[in-house]
């Protein structure tokens, strides 16, 4: 029983360690747009920009303004996707914000952030 503990311990840290400094993979829009919002509380930009395109115009202002507005709004949206652009609407059917995304080698990257404000 130990062995087999410690065996699982071994092999939990081999695959947290080896996620380092890599992109994350999202399947599709609704899949990143969700990890986002699920877990911007507690992400910093150093860990935000890894989902960045390498040409992506996101800055830290817009980081931190999307993480305000979803973490002080009520969580209750709809959105709608357009090929590679992902729209976030609130109750009152405005636009909290507009995500754009690009795939390179396989992987979905975070290319902007719109907002009306």
């Amino acid at each position: 029983m130990k062995k087999q503990f410690a065996a699982l311990l071994m092999l939990t840290t081999i695959l947290i360690s080896g996620c380092g400094e890599q992109p994350l993979k999202f399947r599709n829009l609704l899949e990143a747009d969700q990890y986002i919002r699920n877990n911007i509380e507690n992400t910093d930009w150093g860990t935000f920009k890894l989902m960045l395109s390498p040409d992506n115009s996101v800055t830290e202002t817009d980081f931190n303004y999307l993480k305000e507005k979803l973490t002080s709004q009520h969580k209750s949206y709809f959105h709608t996707e357009a090929v590679d652009k992902f729209y976030r609407f609130n109750k009152q059917n405005e636009l909290v914000y507009m995500t754009e995304w690009e795939k390179k080698d396989g992987v979905l990257l975070l290319k902007d952030i719109d907002y009306i404000q």
